[in-house]
Order: C-alpha cells, then sequence, then structure tokens
C-alpha cells in the first residue's frame, strides 16, 4: 500500500481544477486523497494490487465505479447523484454521503474494480481535439498526414469530420452530428490526407464495454461533454480508424519510416500522454522525431502539463 501514499498532491491538485465545474467530483478526489495518507478503507482495499505505484492510479479506481453507475449497478448512489444535481448546492453532509457511497462501491464489486485498475488512465473526449485543431491553424499546412500517441478510441484522429464552431468561422463536416466550441484562429484549407495512432489499449467505439471504459473516465456533472462524447462515439463506430495497439515509441519509428507523399507534412499529436512516459523513453521519443525530421516535413501538436499537477498548454515544434 506504500506505493499509493506517495502523491495525494496530484488528486488535490485534480479537485482544485475541478471544482468549479464537477463539485462531486472534486470531493471525491480530496477524500481519496485523505484516504491514501490515512491508510483508509479504499488505499486497503486497491494498494495492493501491482500497478499501484503508476500516475493516477486511484483515478483508475474512480472510473472503475463510474462505469458501475452508467451499466446501473449502482442505484443508490445514481439516486443520490441525481438528487445533488437537483438541489442548488453541495454541503458537507453531501459530501459524507458521496464518499460512504463510493467506499461501499469498491467494496461491493471487487471483480469490476480489478479490472478497472488493470488499465492504463484514459481520459478522452472529443473537444480536446480543438487544442490539436488550433495547432493545426497555426501550422498553416494544406495537406497532413496525422499521427498520434496515446490514440485510445482515435477521436482525436476524426476531428475533421466534427463541425467546430470559432468566434467568427465554422469548420469541418457541415452534416456532423459532433458539433463543438473551438478558440483557435480559422483553420483555412486543411485535409488529413493519411491518419492512424497507437494505444497500449486501444479501444473500439463500437464495442460497448469499451465505450463505457471510454466514458467513465468524466466526470459525471460533465453533462455536455458527456453528450458530446457520445456522438463522436457514434460516429467514430461508423468510420473506423487505424488504432494500433503498441508501443508509441516504436511504433512511431516505424510509422515515420514510410513516406508521407509529396506536399504531405507529418503531424505527430498527443495529449495527456509524456507524463505517463519514463525519462527513457522521453528521450527515445525526441531522438526518432529527430532523426526522422532529416528527410520528412515533421511537426508536433502537443496538449501536455509540465507535470501531473500543472495544466496543460499547447505546444508547437517544428522539426522541418
Amino acid at each position: 500500500m506504500d506505493r499509493l501514499i506517495d502523491r495525494p498532491d496530484l488528486l488535490r491538485s485534480m479537485a482544485a481544477r475541478s471544482a468549479g465545474t464537477a463539485p462531486v467530483t472534486a470531493g471525491l478526489l480530496v477524500r481519496m486523497a485523505d484516504d491514501i495518507e490515512g491508510g483508509g478503507p479504499v488505499a486497503a482495499l486497491i494498494g495492493r494490487h501491482p500497478e499501484a505505484g503508476a500516475p493516477l492510479f486511484a483515478v483508475r479506481a474512480m472510473a472503475g465505479v463510474q462505469g458501475l453507475l452508467m451499466a446501473g449497478r449502482l442505484p443508490e448512489l445514481a439516486l443520490h447523484l441525481a438528487e445533488l444535481s437537483a438541489s442548488n448546492g453541495f454541503g458537507p453532509q453531501d459530501a459524507d454521503r458521496s464518499w460512504d457511497l463510493f467506499v461501499t462501491a469498491v467494496a461491493d464489486h471487487p471483480a469490476e474494480l480489478a479490472d478497472a485498475l488493470d488499465t492504463p488512465v484514459q481520459q478522452h473526449e472529443p473537444v480536446r481535439a480543438g487544442m490539436l485543431l488550433h495547432g493545426l491553424a497555426l501550422l498553416r499546412a494544406p495537406r497532413i498526414r496525422l499521427l498520434e500517441l496515446g490514440a485510445c478510441a482515435g477521436l482525436n484522429l476524426r476531428l475533421d469530420r466534427y463541425r467546430w464552431f470559432g468566434p467568427d468561422w465554422e469548420w469541418g463536416d457541415p452534416a456532423s452530428p459532433v458539433r463543438l466550441p473551438a478558440r483557435s484562429p480559422a483553420p483555412g484549407p486543411l485535409e488529413i490526407v493519411a491518419r492512424a495512432g497507437c494505444d497500449l489499449r486501444p479501444r473500439d467505439p463500437a464495442d460497448p464495454a469499451d465505450a463505457r471504459a471510454v466514458r467513465s473516465y468524466l466526470p459525471f456533472e460533465h453533462t455536455f461533454l458527456h453528450a458530446a462524447l457520445d456522438d463522436a462515439l457514434d460516429l467514430a463506430a461508423r468510420t473506423p480508424v487505424r488504432v494500433d495497439r503498441a508501443d508509441a515509441v516504436a511504433w512511431l519509428r516505424d510509422e515515420l519510416a514510410a513516406p508521407a507523399g509529396p506536399s504531405v507534412r507529418t503531424v505527430v499529436w498527443h495529449s495527456l500522454f509524456l507524463p505517463f512516459l519514463t525519462p527513457r523513453q522521453h528521450h527515445a521519443l525526441e531522438q526518432v522525431l529527430t532523426e526522422a525530421a532529416a528527410t520528412t516535413p515533421l511537426s508536433r501538436i502537443a496538449f501536455e502539463p509540465h507535470d501531473w499537477t500543472t495544466p496543460p498548454r499547447l505546444q508547437l515544434t517544428q522539426y522541418s
């Protein structure tokens, strides 16, 4: 269990950033941090897992409970959350009740929680593709080969199949069911001529269990994001995109070895991905990109935090 005790600050940082829009989830994150520090019941239940020291491991437990909730397996917790949604506040007694029901869910469903704990964190919502669109708008390359690291269900790879609404522009498929706000400059003429991704555990958007796993990482309070995610998963199930089960560094090396075609710029994209890598993997990834830039027009667009306690920032790197 000692492997869990080292990063309660990470959970508190996440709670502080989500308190304004997801107060119940933020409260659970704080209680989880307290539980880990005090060797409480949840830490006792999940702390012996072999991956307990992995980044954001405790968030896997929260996703496991959310998955049970979405599957209709936690009616008492569902009723409590519905009552909170209908009320005008979230007081200390509400926080106590939320935590008690969360602990009960973890204790009463060990098999389902074990499955969630076995799977790396996969926070995946289509609105994050807006940061990729912002980077592409700044890049101003008309023809793109898009390669995504940590692609999960490949929703970001389909960004041109969504409809985006900027301050004074629209872009993407006008008939798309996925309709999202954007803050970037107008993208201008842009065609994605090839796209692919990789993930250690790719999710099939057409598989109900995989789709539920992806949904489980969104706070239940974020109703707009849930609606957009549902539409994006439905669209993705009808529009296949290649997402390989592979290590990111080896996969990217192989992909970059293939020519992209004339007048095509290769863009490597990732978001909330780098903190999961070891320093050695960071170095290997940078080496692959630097070597490929000698023969391939290459850029990287990233939406990453400095570490898990800081907000992510958009980064655009031109290699060649």
